[in-house]
């Protein structure tokens, strides 16, 4: 994946910008020729979450209270495993704030062929897919959905990079929104055998039917989420302190104590 905003990006997580060093920044790495308001047009597309206030630039989960953020649940079902060669078929997401689902996204993707190691883990048939909408229209819809909210899934790499390179070919650029994993949520906070979703739907007694469909997955993926949300550490404040607590693999002991406390 693309590291274009890396340099800004860890600028403003320590402290915000004023207008004019995050110009100076976006001249900097769209080179000599490139245009400062085009450059800002495409950093404020890019899915990192913005405030901008008082001539400064701040990376908003500083800022915003775990309980107001806007969280985007996501899951997608595929072709086949290579993003590099296969396309999504199905995409399903939740936005959740504030303790409710507050919009929801969910559609079929036209593919051609759908192989039958596919239909038989997810049920779905290219007679499905026969009059869905292309790959650009529903990936446009999907980008204008997500904005810059903060992007969930179980096992978040599959589903986050699997959909930042359609959205690049066909045009959105790549995603730059943060991201929470619910599988490394779940293990920084609860203990279980094992961190599968269907695993995590039968031990947490979520006990959801029809598993391997993009919006069913991502209503479990959300109530594991919800889950983790009620037994994290009462000390984490903001959005910015819940991903620095899930990307940090430490503190094992805390785990367990956490673990007991909510027993």
């Amino acid at each position: 994946m693309p590291k274009r905003y890396d340099k800004i990006l860890a600028r403003l997580q320590k402290r915000p910008l004023s207008q004019s060093e995050l110009s100076a920044l976006l001249i900097e790495e769209a080179g000599l020729f490139g245009d400062v308001q085009s450059a800002l047009e495409a950093f404020k597309n890019s899915g990192i979450p913005l405030e901008f206030a008082c001539d400064r630039v701040y990376f908003r989960p500083n800022l915003t209270p775990i309980s107001q953020e806007t969280f985007c649940v996501v899951d997608i079902e595929t072709n086949g495993h290579d993003p590099l060669l296969h396309t999504p078929i199905e995409i399903g997401a939740l936005k959740f704030c504030g303790g409710a689902i507050v919009e929801t996204f969910e559609s079929f993707i036209f593919c051609e062929e759908v192989s039958e190691m596919i239909t038989g883990i997810t049920g779905i048939t290219a007679d499905m897919l026969v009059n869905a909408p292309k790959l650009p229209e529903v990936l446009g819809r999907f980008k204008s959905f997500l904005k810059d909210s903060i992007f969930v899934a179980h096992n978040v790499g599959f589903d986050y990079n699997f959909l930042s390179y359609a959205l690049d070919s066909c045009g959105f650029g790549y995603l730059y929104n943060p991201k929470i994993c619910t599988i490394k949520f779940a293990q920084r906070v609860l203990e279980s055998p094992r961190y599968s979703l269907g695993f995590l739907n039968t031990f947490l007694e979520i006990n959801s039917q029809n598993l391997h469909r993009a919006m069913q997955d991502s209503r479990v993926a959300l109530e594991v989420f919800k889950i983790c949300l009620q037994r994290m550490p009462e000390n984490l404040s903001t959005s910015k302190d819940l991903l620095e607590f899930i990307q940090n693999p430490q503190q094992k002991e805390q785990n367990a104590r956490i673990h007991k406390t909510h027993k």
